[in-house]
């Protein structure tokens, strides 16, 4: 009875007739500590040992794994157009995303319907193997990042598209190459959120599928219904095993002490263990001792106590610190990074070709600049060393979004009203606020320069981002024109022009090469904007299809009539 650990096999009971089947409930080694903690569902086919897992416990993850799996297959089944589901779910750390087990379903047609048995081989490893990736890294990485904005929304976006993207990270495993060859060419992203659990829902279609079905408003509410269930069904197994600690920790802290109360007991004519067990008045008078303890803990009802308040406030204090070491952390872990392979450098060819481009395009630029700035009589004056870094992205980085025509002109155009609106704030005679001290007498106040030139560039990135207009070398312009006033209207009518003359140059030169093209759009307007198709855009289909029709019906009377001359 004193040994420190007691095997007390005990469940809580309400009337003594049923504690005859107490002992035979789960066993508790006292003075043990607890089997460790599981998170999720990061392990996949794990053999829990029966000494250190309960039946319970397993029982527990079995299900919520299975209510898991029924939601996904439920959304796949009933989506429109949608022969493949994943679910990938960010760690606690905040540093890989994970496909939970369970998360994942392909239609049995679409694998049925491939042309091979490689094809089907490749679509089997795809639904059951999925490596960790780090955000913003392969295919969903770079969606979980793109969706992070568009909370309660559907974000299509087309796999080749990311594929041909410079600026897209591609994982190990080469996902995104795989998928596109066994036939899927576009997904879905429908982000959750419940309690702390994040991650997205991939739908995949077909390359085929018909782009206004599956955006249609009926479709798209149920993508966002079904992959909110599905973040529910995977954020509820946390906080059920959480709740069975704390029941757990409720039961050790009980038998506890119950083992102190007997320990305590020198006298030996205190009542037994069976006893107490076993006694219905013993455990009526112990759980009214208890309710009372709790009741003086948590207060009566009333208006707040001072000491309950700054008990809280206390609490939040310590929670906010616990928060601030686990970010803290999660940064530490960020620092070695995600251990992928840097990106290939271009063959010879390329590069002379790009050389060419570049030196021809720079050289017609700063030729401009010099006869512009060269006329006195002007307010055109541009620098045209502008432009070297829009020049890399043209012709290395060609396909990169960053580099179309929409987001040159819009990106300079932003950042030049963001300098100029910057430099009407009066700088004063000062650079930074700690001049004020030493300021002599009659010294004009105002905000300091340096400020003034971080605020325009930190207005221009974050603008572009949320304009969706990112051109990085476009960022310099809020920086110069905010710092003299040197450029003005006339200096953005010049770079207009010079834009002008940049993309038409890229256009007649890059499209001479094979494997690229430029541009891949102009206003970005493209199947990705428009849900529906206009009136311009159903006539020209209409059209068409009217015309393939006639030359099918054209054909078949032509093979007809040679059919019968040959009879």
């Amino acid at each position: 009875m004193e040994s420190d650990s007691i095997n007390i096999e005990v469940s809580l009971a309400q009337d003594a007739p049923q504690s005859s089947s107490l002992l035979q409930g789960r066993s508790l080694m006292v003075g043990n500590s607890p089997p460790s903690k599981r998170t999720g569902f990061e392990e996949d086919n794990v053999q829990y040992k029966k000494s250190r897992k309960s039946i319970a416990r397993e029982e527990r993850y079995e299900y919520d794994k299975n209510l898991l799996r029924r939601a996904v297959e439920d959304a796949g089944i009933n989506a429109f157009g949608a022969v493949f589901v994943e679910v990938w779910a960010l760690n606690e750390d905040g540093t890989k995303l994970q496909r939970p087990e369970g998360g994942h379903w392909m239609d049995p047609a679409f694998w049925r319907s491939l042309p091979d048995d490689e094809l089907m081989e490749e679509a089997s490893s795809l639904d059951r193997n999925a490596g960790d990736c780090s955000p913003g890294v392969g295919l969903a990485g770079t969606l979980f990042e793109e969706s992070s904005a568009s909370s309660g929304r559907v974000h299509w976006r087309q796999i080749k598209s990311l594929m041909d993207d410079p600026f897209v990270q591609a994982e190990a495993e080469r996902r995104m190459e795989r998928l596109y060859r066994i036939g899927l060419g576009l997904v879905a992203t429908v982000p959750f959120s419940f309690q702390d659990q994040r991650g997205i829902v991939l739908y995949y279609s077909r390359k085929t599928a018909k782009i206004d079905r599956l955006r249609s408003k009926i479709n798209e509410r149920y993508l966002i219904g079904a992959a909110d269930l599905i973040g529910a069904s995977f954020a509820i197994h946390k906080s059920r095993e959480e709740a069975a600690e704390m029941r757990r920790q409720m039961f050790r802290e009980a038998v506890q002490k119950v083992k102190k109360d007997f320990k305590n007991n020198r006298s030996g004519l205190g009542p037994r263990l069976e006893s107490l067990v076993l006694d219905r008045e013993v455990l009526r008078k112990y759980k009214e001792e208890q309710a009372r303890l709790e009741e003086e803990e948590q207060g009566t009802w009333g208006p707040p106590r001072v000491d309950k308040a700054i008990a809280n406030l206390g609490r939040n204090v310590v929670s906010f610190g616990k928060w601030c070491l686990r970010r803290v952390d999660t940064s530490r872990k960020k620092w070695g990074g995600a251990h992928l392979l840097g990106p290939p450098r271009q063959s010879i060819g390329d590069c002379t070709f790009c050389f060419v481009g570049v030196f021809l395009a720079m050289l017609s630029l700063l030729r401009i600049a010099t006869a512009v700035n060269g006329n006195d009589r002007t307010t055109f004056d541009f620098d045209g060393g502008w432009y070297s870094s829009s020049l890399c992205i043209l012709f290395a980085l060609t396909p990169a979004p960053v580099g179309q025509p929409r987001q040159i002109y819009l990106a300079h155009i932003w950042n030049i009203l963001v300098g100029m609106a910057l430099r009407q704030i009066p700088s004063g005679d000062f650079t930074f606020f700690f001049q004020f001290a030493d300021a002599p007498p009659g010294a004009e106040y105002g905000l300091p320069l340096t400020w003034k030139q971080a605020l325009a560039v930190a207005f221009g990135v974050s603008g572009q981002a949320f304009i969706g207009i990112l051109h990085p070398p476009a960022t310099g312009l809020s920086l110069a024109f905010a710092s003299s006033d040197k450029w003005s209207w006339g200096t953005m009518l010049s770079v207009m022009a010079a834009d002008t003359f940049m993309v038409v140059f890229a256009i007649c030169y890059i499209n001479l090469a094979e494997k690229i093209q430029y541009p891949l759009y102009w206003l970005g307007l493209g199947w990705r904007a428009n849900v529906r198709m206009g009136k311009v855009q159903k006539s020209a289909q209409k059209s068409a299809n009217n015309a393939i029709r006639r030359a099918s019906s054209i054909n078949n009377s032509s093979n007809q009539k040679g059919g019968d001359e040959s009879v």
